[in-house]
């Protein structure tokens, strides 16, 4: 076979490379730093001292292995505690924990940066160290979503940061590529990739060999995902150079494994596999175990290839016991994937079941529709948040250079200033003016939209030829017609007239529907709802959803809206929950996906108004319950009404 053929010049180069790491281990290994004379144990150092040792900390050049590494962090975190140096165990947590974080002792780690976080207080530098530091942690735990929380604040933070440049620029380029790497495990490379270039061109001006190793290896992986693979191999060696300048043992590592892999991709698996055993030298020095069980992994798959599947077997279950120790959702799912597909390929078909099921049952909640949606709805908000400080800068300049040009027209003349009042106040009265028009136009959509929809249930009835039933429908109706018309010129209502109204549109609605849902209507026994006001008809759209979309596949006599009415300080809070599909299915059933329902819209512009007018907050949420508890269906709505003082046309409409 090909592989025997050069299985010893394999062996020969793969004992010289073991030899010389051995050698390279030898020449550099030191014992404790303590035994050595580095520092003293027993030396209470102050705050001074421990300030300069941490400033000093990565150019030590006496720390050369990370066991050195985390004996000085915790001697430093010793003597921070022993002085009362809070900014100093701050620090030490965050060394610690990144340490930490490279042994795959992940959760130990993010407690290490939480405590950081705690003590950092208004240090900057600390809390934006903290925030990427639980952002990587995070996302090697496969939690984009928590990672991408803390990458976001973190970037926020370093970008408005007024301190050293350098640091500020480091930490974004540390949050832009964990960033990155988000939306690669989020399959959007196009993203990733332009995200990875801005980090890149940082890097590049601040001439950080390390950080431009790292973003021209992310970039590979960018183009790789979008299927370049000829121009990702491009960067992945790039990347190695790099990672050897900088003498990177991780770096090596993981360049030399997605080498190895474009050769395995391209059918030269002997290649791939010089590559793949290099890259486990590196891995195991670097004592990493992300990047040690992915070159298991890549070797087991080599061996397949090779047809050596008594080689390959030991390989695929050391990266499924590594990858449950690291406890990663996506490394167990690719384990099990792989041994699936060994014990295929060996022919025995029970082994390849079990594998491939356990796969499927890993709870892998990484790449789903709600964490691309969460992403983008995250980075829309930070870039409207970016754009909002912007405007308010140029806000602040602006009234800056209005003052003074006030002060101006002040030392021209009086005559000025008064035509300003003049023009200020006839301003505000037609904004006054504007609002009213608005509301009413608004109440003048919403009555309309809610008769048409009761008109729809009358006709039905009709066309079903019950006389009886129609003609006692068509009474309900007129009482809900006299209702509406008697609201549609006023701006707010009783709560006591809101519900009756709503009462008489759920009769009709059930008439209609011949009896397939109930309702209950529950009110705290300390509300008056003869005493206070709401708007009109700003629960019913809620309530008719319920019914047209909630209950379309709801058996008979199952369905239950129930209407709670709570009294809280300063406000109503009114809740209506069905048990129908649920909001989220409802918007699966529906061919257009952009749909909104026009009661729906009315009720958010109405809010607009209102708050514009009453400079009062009304706060509304929608829930699918079974995002609560997956056993339940149906939408919980939540509005908030704040409590609204009526002016004396309100109150003579109260009956």
């Amino acid at each position: 076979m090909p592989f025997k053929a050069n299985q010893w010049n394999f062996r020969s180069e793969i004992i010289a490379w073991i030899l010389l790491v051995m050698l390279f281990q030898i020449a550099f290994q030191q014992n404790s730093l303590a035994d050595n004379g580095i520092f003293d144990p027993e030396k209470k150092l102050n705050i001074a001292e421990l300030e300069a040792a941490f400033s000093t900390f990565d150019t030590y050049d006496n720390i050369r292995t990370k066991e050195q590494r985390e004996e000085y962090i915790r001697y430093l975190l010793k003597q921070s505690e022993i002085a009362g140096y809070r900014l100093g165990i701050a620090k030490a947590n965050n060394l610690l924990g990144v340490l930490l974080r490279d042994r795959s002792e992940y959760e130990k780690a993010i407690e290490l940066h939480k405590q950081a976080l705690t003590l950092a207080g208004n240090d900057t530098t600390i809390i934006i160290y903290s925030y990427n530091n639980l952002g990587v942690a995070y996302r090697r735990l496969d939690k984009p979503r928590i990672a991408l929380d803390y990458h976001l604040k973190g970037l926020a933070l370093a970008e408005q940061f007024k301190g050293d440049i350098l640091i500020a620029q480091r930490s974004i380029c540390v949050a832009l590529n964990s960033i990155g790497n988000i939306n690669l495990t989020l399959n959007q490379p196009e993203k990733a990739l332009e995200v990875f270039q801005k980090s890149l061109s940082l890097e590049q001006n601040l001439s950080n060999d390390l950080g431009i190793a790292i973003n021209l290896q992310n970039i590979g992986y960018a183009y790789q995902a979008m299927g370049k693979i000829d121009t990702a191999i491009n960067y992945f060696r790039e990347s190695l150079e790099y990672n050897e300048k900088v003498n990177s043992t991780t770096g090596r590592s993981i360049c030399l494994n997605s080498i190895g892999e474009y050769y395995l991709h391209n059918n030269q698996p002997l290649v791939a596999l010089e590559n793949f055993k290099k890259a486990l030298v590196f891995a195991e020095k670097s004592n990493d175990s992300y990047y040690i069980s992915q070159t298991h992994a890549n070797i087991g798959k080599t061996y397949m290839a090779l047809g050596r599947f008594d080689l390959a077997l030991p390989e695929l279950e050391k990266y499924n016991q590594m990858a449950l120790e690291i406890n990663s959702g996506l490394l167990i799912k690719e384990s099990h994937n792989l041994l699936s597909d060994y014990y295929d390929k060996k022919g025995m078909p029970q082994l390849a079941l079990e594998n491939i099921k356990k796969a499927i049952a890993i709870n892998d909640s990484v790449v789903n529709e709600k964490n691309t949606r969460y992403l983008n709805e995250l980075q829309t908000i930070y870039e409207a948040q970016k754009q909002q400080q912007q405007i308010e800068l140029l806000t602040a300049e602006n009234e800056i250079k209005n003052q003074r040009a006030f002060i101006l027209l002040i030392l021209i003349g009086t005559l000025i200033l008064i035509s300003a009042v003049i023009y200020l106040a006839t301003r505000k009265k037609a904004e006054q003016q504007k609002t009213e028009l608005e509301l009413k136009l608004f109440r003048s959509q919403m009555d309309p939209h809610f008769i048409f929809n009761a008109l729809g249930s009358i006709q039905s009835f009709m066309y079903q030829n019950e006389p009886i039933k129609a003609a006692s429908y068509l009474g309900q109706f007129s009482s809900l017609t006299r209702s509406v018309l008697k609201n549609s010129s006023r701006e707010l209502i009783t709560l006591e007239e809101e519900l009756e109204t709503l009462k008489n549109y759920i009769e009709i609605e059930q008439m209609r529907k011949r009896n397939c849902f109930k309702y209950n209507i529950i009110i705290d026994e300390d509300i008056e709802p003869d005493f206070i006001f709401v708007p009109p008809s700003m629960i019913q759209p809620f309530v008719e959803n319920a019914i047209l979309h909630g209950f379309i596949r709801k058996e008979c006599d199952k369905g239950l809206i129930t209407i709670e009415v709570r009294n809280a300080p300063e406000q109503i809070i009114v809740n209506i929950i069905d048990n129908g599909i649920g909001i989220n299915a409802s918007l699966k059933n529906k061919t257009d996906n952009n749909h909104q329902s026009m009661g729906l819209k009315i009720f958010k512009e109405r809010i607009k108004l209102i708050e514009k007018k009453y400079k009062k907050t009304t706060k509304f949420e929608i829930v699918d319950l079974s995002e609560i508890d997956p056993d339940s269906t149906g939408t919980k709505v939540t509005i908030c009404f704040p409590i609204i003082e009526p002016d004396d046309k309100s109150r003579n409409y109260r009956r």
